[in-house]
């Protein structure tokens, strides 16, 4: 007996040193905050070496987080150190990457040294006007501003033009040359209406003689465009149908390369752009007034620009968290998705030199599931006008409101950030009808076969869906808590959180409502009152609030200088785009194109009438 115990003893030895001497392959995993959320990351090590690192975050942005989660990975494995150079412009993806690397390698006993880059040469410049942030709102400012006689230096930390322009579809403007083709001289609106309609929906709150001039100049924005060659083009149709019964004013660029044709102009007129450079503060003169910026290049050098006026267009603020949870609460911060953003450095630049602080609010802009592998269920059951609940298992609104996307997102923002949908078999079975040409059932956008031409003509109804697909996303849904099959209503109830007699009460009443074609609740039209829900299994979708970003920071007047707390102007700073308060108060504005129509006639005459300070 002794022998063979000696034996096996013996074996296992063995087998510990081929394994120590071959290296088994372990995977650690840690996550960090990165843009829009947490990052995070597993490293696979084998050998004392790392093997592979694999990073995920589903809020940061595609255009610049994607890029950081995918490059850094190799780079790292390729250099055996998480101490690699970040993505330019995606900063707090790729040290959130770095960080969870360091984290999960640490788990196994993995240590690195950081070795400090040598820091590049300081560096002044003199310029007529500076621009801070080169998006699409710096990007008009720091044109029109050169084209206005002046010498302009602009700073831009990512290594792009146009920032979160790039990825919207269009703006707003009243008058153009574009509607008068297509009108003639009957518009159906003029300014006084859309003046009215943008003031009114602040109560009176918002900054009126702002909104007037953003109304009146608008079209002269679209005008700008089409003379440098930014191919505009006026959709044949509203986006949202909400708004199919008004003059079409959204005029659409997506497509059309705005900032390769903006970049060539503000290269012809000596715009002196520089790339990976952070503003860190402003300059101000013993009068108060605004006489430049200091900056920190790419090569952590200082650049120090003596300008005569400056023009601060950063994109508010949704990549701070502490500004965030300021507009929004804790607990609705912690609830709703975040799509990212700027991280309010601009501002607080702007405020360290005493500029008043105005309201901060958030782009409500729809409701979606976290999951991004989804493919048809919830462009179905949270885009389409059928039973909506909250947590308590209510009703709270007209479902009809997602006809648009910022009202019903806003609604849902009420309920804590999210909300609950319910269909039963009968839907399901007829939204994958193949023999039906549409489902019936309209959504409140574009759908998923997306815009058919380039003057956005689509349909707004459902092709019939895949039920294979149909349930395999739900099968996605459970996994993630964001959905449930359930068979009873008792269920259903258990999964949302919610009293059961409370869920079925609301429901009995909800079916009482579509069978008499009438909502004596929240008085939803006939048309939408489509679906009972009777008969299991029934379908339950969590849907969260998605917020595009934030508005609003500083106040300003008409001519886009930058007041203080005593609304007196700050001599030589102005502010563009998101960054300033007034157009939309308490809510986002549900016009559409208004925040990029703003961001971009904000800039063109922020440009100008810095040009004009400056040359005097």
């Amino acid at each position: 007996m002794k022998s063979r115990k000696m034996g096996l003893c013996l074996l296992l030895c063995i087998v510990m040193m081929a394994l120590a001497v071959t290296g088994l392959a372990e995977s650690y995993e840690a996550s960090a905050k990165g843009f829009g959320g947490d990052v995070t990351v597993t490293v696979t090590v084998e050998d004392g070496r790392i093997a592979a690192v694999e990073a995920t975050g589903i809020s940061e942005t595609p255009e610049l987080g994607g890029v950081a989660m995918e490059t850094l990975p190799a780079a790292i494995v390729e250099a055996q150190t998480p101490y690699v150079d970040t993505v330019s412009g995606a900063t707090l993806t790729s040290n959130a990457v770095i960080e969870a690397t360091v984290a999960a390698a640490a788990q196994a006993g993995l240590t690195f040294e950081k070795e400090e880059a040598p820091k590049g040469e300081d560096e002044t410049a003199e310029a007529d006007v500076l621009v801070i942030g080169m998006g699409a709102s710096g990007t008009m400012a720091a044109l029109s501003a050169a084209e206005n006689g002046a010498k302009v230096i602009g700073i831009e930390s990512t290594q792009a033009l146009g920032g979160m322009g790039n990825a919207a579809q269009g703006m707003f403007a009243i008058g153009t040359s574009l509607q008068q083709e297509r009108y003639g001289d009957d518009l159906g609106s003029d300014e006084e209406y859309w003046f009215n309609k943008i003031y009114n929906q602040s109560s009176q709150l918002g900054n009126g003689k702002l909104i007037r001039t953003f109304v009146a100049e608008a079209k002269n924005t679209v005008e700008y465009l089409l003379e440098h060659d930014v191919a505009v083009y006026l959709s044949k149709t509203a986006q949202q149908i909400a708004h199919f019964d008004d003059t079409i004013i959204y005029h659409r660029w997506n497509n059309a390369q705005p900032f390769v044709h903006l970049g060539e102009y503000l290269d012809k007129n000596g715009v002196d752009i520089r790339y990976g450079t952070t503003a860190t503060s402003l300059i101000t003169d013993e009068n108060g007034a605004v006489v430049g910026a200091v900056a920190t290049k790419e090569d952590g050098g200082t650049l120090t620009v003596n300008a005569k006026a400056v023009i601060v267009a950063t994109g508010s603020f949704a990549g701070n968290e502490a500004m965030m949870r300021e507009a929004l609460g804790d607990a609705v911060y912690e609830t709703v998705s975040v799509m990212g953003g700027c991280d309010g450095s601009g501002i607080q630049m702007m405020y360290d030199v005493g500029a008043a602080k105005g309201e901060y609010l958030t782009m409500n802009h729809g409701v979606g599931a976290k999951s991004r592998d989804l493919k048809v269920a919830t462009e179905l059951t949270l885009n389409t006008p059928c039973l909506w609940i909250n947590s308590q298992g209510k009703r709270f609104m007209n479902e009809d409101l997602l006809k648009d996307t910022v009202e019903y997102s806003s609604a849902v923002l009420a309920q804590g950030g999210y909300a609950y949908t319910i269909v039963d078999q009968k839907t399901v079975d007829r939204w994958a009808d193949q023999t039906q040409e549409n489902t019936g059932s309209w959504i409140h956008y574009w759908d998923q076969n997306g815009i058919v031409d380039e003057d956005g003509e689509r349909t707004i109804y459902h092709a019939p869906v895949s039920m294979d697909d149909f349930l395999a996303d739900f099968e996605t849904l459970s996994a993630t808590g964001d959905g449930i099959v359930a068979n009873t209503l008792e269920e259903a109830a258990a999964f949302i959180g919610c009293d059961a007699e409370t869920l079925k009460s609301t429901v009995e009443t909800y079916n009482a409502y579509v069978e008499a074609g009438k909502d004596d609740e929240f008085f939803k039209s006939a048309d939408s009152l489509l679906w009972t829900v009777e008969e299991g299994p029934f379908y339950v979708t969590k849907g969260y609030n998605a917020v595009l970003g934030a508005l609003g920071g500083v106040t300003t007047n008409e001519n886009l200088e930058v007041l203080t707390e005593a609304h007196e102007t700050i001599d030589g700073l102005y502010a563009t785009g998101n960054n300033v308060s007034g157009v939309s108060v308490a809510a986002y504005v549900n016009v559409e194109g208004v925040g990029l129509g703003f961001a971009l006639t904000s800039g063109r005459l922020a440009g100008q009438n810095a040009a004009a300070y400056a040359a005097q």
